[in-house]
């Protein structure tokens, strides 16, 4: 069974008030005949019904606005939590990003150390060649210059030694000198040639490696470029979101506030009609004749009126939502009984219907009876038309004495005149 307010309310539709009207035409042409007393009880009832219609109209508009702000808050509650969760979202995408960025930014630092190391390498080769090939050249110069020598002055042959020489020893060690030269002069180009040989291999082994760390580095740097422009980009998404969801925070604060004001607003609104009812209820009561009786003859359908009162809501939207029965202002402790023969299914406390009885009258149909201060039965009790179910009251979303009944088909609530 849906929960509702069970508010005493003020008629929303001119049939109720035809109705209403012509109660208190007929109570004052009653009142004209019980004298004096009659005539100011039936004042206080118009005036306080009067400012009490009028409460009630404040009251529903009230609930309106609070229906609104209600929606906005909520709307505005799912738009913080969703950007919430699109900013955790994208905070977390750019958890591994700033990682393998700072990966990347330290793999271009070694790199630049690596080729600077190679730089300096490849300065000390490059000058050890340049020094190997100066060498050479004039080793070079200085053979050329022999080979020249010898070429206008002939090798000297071991004949002409001996006879310039003074003895057989100076021949010898005059032949051992030359050969000497000669033999030296041949080692030092040859290692000076292998040395530029060498000095050029590692020069050349240099410069590649120096080229493949210039490269890696150039590649290195490329992606983390790369990785940070995205970097960047998921970090600009995130502060527009957080910008977004603080818009977002304060006018949900600033709805919450007004939706505080507005439930301010609606409680006293309710207290002020409920203090309206109960002095409308208290004139009823104090002249009987002024005070607008229920029929409790069973109807077509077979059912009475649940309680001896004032009809004052109908069944059918009323502030926003949909009323689910009728109302019925009584004082409180009136007897409120079972508009049909049947089982009691329910008798206890449900939320906004306060203390509440339920009667099962077969083939799907049930009553329901709210806002009582007191219960009299219990469920899988069989009770009687006219059975005393419980005492009127205000309990649970109510806003002064009165019967909430319900009739229901098969689950779904109709209203309740069809059956009374």
């Amino acid at each position: 069974m849906a929960n509702l307010t069970g508010m005493t309310g003020s008629t929303s539709s001119a049939g109720p008030r035809r109705r209403r009207h012509g109660r208190l035409a007929v109570a004052a042409a009653v009142a004209l005949c019980a004298g004096p007393s009659a005539l100011a009880v039936l004042a206080l009832g118009q005036t306080s019904a009067e400012r009490k219609d009028e409460v009630d109209r404040r009251l529903e508009r009230a609930e309106e606005r609070l229906q609104r702000a209600r929606s906005r808050e909520a709307d505005l509650t799912r738009q913080v939590t969703a950007y919430s969760t699109r900013i955790s979202s994208v905070r977390t995408r750019l958890v591994p990003l700033q990682g393998r960025l700072e990966g990347l930014e330290s793999e271009v630092d070694r790199l630049q150390e690596r080729r600077a190391e190679l730089d300096t390498r490849l300065r000390i080769e490059r000058e050890r060649l340049a020094r190997a090939e100066d060498a050479l050249a004039m080793r070079r110069r200085a053979l050329a210059d022999r080979l020249r020598y010898i070429y206008q002055n002939g090798e000297p042959d071991l004949l002409s030694v001996l006879l310039s020489s003074g003895s057989v020893a100076d021949v010898l060690e005059a032949q051992e000198l030359l050969q000497r030269i000669s033999d030296r002069d041949g080692t030092l180009v040859e290692e000076t040639r292998t040395t530029a040989a060498e000095v050029r291999a590692s020069r050349d082994r240099l410069e590649e490696a120096r080229d493949e760390a210039r490269d890696a580095e150039v590649r290195a740097r490329a992606t983390a470029d790369q990785v940070r422009a995205v970097t960047d980009e998921l970090e600009a998404r995130s502060a527009d979101l957080e910008r977004l969801r603080q818009g977002r925070q304060r006018l949900l604060v600033q709805v919450q506030g007004d939706r505080r004001d507005i439930e301010t607003e609606t409680a006293g609104l309710r207290r002020r009609s409920a203090a309206l009812a109960a002095r409308i209820v208290a004139a009823q009561s104090g002249s009987s004749p002024v005070a607008a009786s229920v029929d409790t003859t069973p109807s077509s359908r077979g059912m009475i009126w649940p309680a001896n009162g004032t009809f004052t809501s109908p069944f059918g939207p009323r502030w926003g939502r949909m009323h689910e029965g009728i109302d019925i202002a009584v004082p409180t402790g009136t007897p409120v009984v079972a508009a049909a023969a049947g089982r009691v299914i329910s008798s206890g406390w449900s939320g906004g219907y306060g203390n509440l009885v339920v009667v099962d009258h077969g083939g799907g149909v049930a009553t329901a009876y709210a806002h009582n201060s007191r219960l009299l039965v219990s469920p899988g009790q069989s009770v009687g038309q006219g059975t005393t179910l419980a005492l009127a009251g205000s309990t649970g979303n109510s806003t002064g004495p009165h019967v909430h009944f319900e009739v229901r088909v098969n689950g779904g609530a109709v209203d309740p005149m069809g059956y009374l």
